[in-house]
């Protein structure tokens, strides 16, 4: 969204901008945090100092953030008919 476009565009297009930017914030953050996880597991796996290191997954150091999985709902063929019928 472009600045005069942002300014010139009613609450609710701005409302959903803000959401989408922050789910993408998050999302790029919970990647980050995987890929983080998974670096430090294989260091501290590879150390030769400690022949059974204590593993602290940082998911459970976030744990606010990865509870809020949606769980996806799938629709079998005639719940989306009935669906598109009530639309009608």
């Amino acid at each position: 969204m472009k600045p005069d476009e942002f300014w010139n565009c009613e609450y609710r297009y701005i409302n959903i901008f803000l959401q989408t930017n922050m789910i993408r914030i998050l999302d790029d953050f919970k990647m980050q945090i995987m890929l983080q996880e998974a670096v430090t597991d294989k260091l501290i796996k590879a150390d030769s100092m400690s022949k059974r290191p204590k593993i602290i997954p940082l998911k459970k150091m976030f744990a606010k953030l990865f509870e809020t999985e949606p769980k996806i709902h799938y629709q079998s063929p005639q719940e989306q008919i009935a669906r598109l019928r009530k639309l009608k």
